[in-house]
């Protein structure tokens, strides 16, 4: 049987890279911390650790083990949480991960359900699809509501796929290109600042060109801030792309679309789970009332809605 504290001890050799320094973290002795990795070897049949003259290097069973080790802990401490919460009167813990683009569906289907149920906690993360994806498999988050493009094949996940809307450009108010649809040629006349977490866009971005048999655009800026996109397109004449769907946010104030040519990317929208996760019917409740907002949005940017069986 394997203990949590074995966990722990192995994730501070796997942190630290020696016993003597995990041994010092861990606040037990070396001797001891060595006979618990022994015995978590032994379980598993196989070797954690290759020993060297200074330190340890994690084999490759080390490094499968170790992201399940953090979640099993992970997992436990959010136990004690949850209960702690609901002995004092709360009816359970929903944890949404979200894009910016839908920080309001989630706040609204939030309080749709307050309004039934008070009694009820809520931890909000958030980041950029690929962040909240780490974030669902690490168990930080029950779900996540974003861009579905790049895990609809994902294994490990279970996509649900709400609505999708098209790409397009965004500039100065005061660009040339503003409200127009721009030639790939014209596009070519202009630098571009980019997102460097959410490639989606910049990858779709770059195979428009190559299917248009032209050089690829120069990334004068490549950002993982959102922040520093808007205030470089209003400050500049440099050129970036976004589903259509977040032009509604207020910080795309002073900011306009284009259009280019023949650019028929969509971004898929979605709500998205551990696959074999056992759902609460709370969690269900909170999904029920995030789907019904995430419908809206999308009649309200003109969105594409998918199939109720997708």
């Amino acid at each position: 049987m394997i203990h949590l504290r074995q966990l722990r001890h192995f994730l501070a050799v796997f942190d630290h890279g020696s016993f003597l320094q995990a041994s010092r973290t861990a606040n037990i002795s070396q001797p001891a911390i060595s006979k618990s990795i022994l015995s978590l070897e032994h379980h598993y049949g196989v070797t954690l650790f290759k020993r060297l003259p200074r330190g340890v290097e994690p084999t490759t069973f080390a490094i499968a083990l170790e992201q399940h080790a953090r979640r099993i802990l992970l997992d436990f401490e959010r136990s004690n949480h949850e209960m702690s919460i609901m002995a004092q009167g709360s009816l359970g813990l929903v944890r949404v991960g979200v894009g910016r683009s839908f920080i309001r569906s989630v706040n609204d289907a939030i309080l749709d359900l307050h309004g039934l149920h008070e009694g009820i906690d809520y931890s909000v993360m958030t980041d950029h699809a690929d962040r909240l994806h780490q974030a669902l498999l690490g168990n930080r988050v029950d779900l996540y509501v974003g861009m579905t493009n790049r895990v609809l094949h994902d294994e490990t996940c279970l996509v649900e796929t709400i609505f999708s809307d098209k790409y397009v450009g965004l500039c100065n108010a005061d660009h040339p290109f503003a409200g127009k649809s721009v030639s790939v040629d014209d596009l070519l006349l202009y630098n571009w600042v980019v997102p460097e977490i959410e490639e989606a866009g910049r990858t779709a971005l770059e195979a428009y060109f190559s299917l248009q048999r032209k050089p690829k655009p120069t990334f004068k800026i490549v950002t993982n801030s959102d922040d520093v996109i808007y205030q470089c397109l209003r400050q500049t004449h440099l050129l970036s792309v976004m589903p259509q769907g977040s032009h509604n946010e207020a910080e795309y104030d002073g900011l306009a679309r284009f259009y280019p040519v023949d650019f028929a990317f969509r971004r898929n929208v979605g709500i998205v789970r551990r696959r074999n996760f056992s759902s609460s019917p709370l969690i269900e409740q909170f999904i029920h009332h995030l789907k019904t907002r995430l419908i809206a949005l999308s009649n309200r940017v003109g969105g594409s809605v998918a199939p109720a069986d997708t």
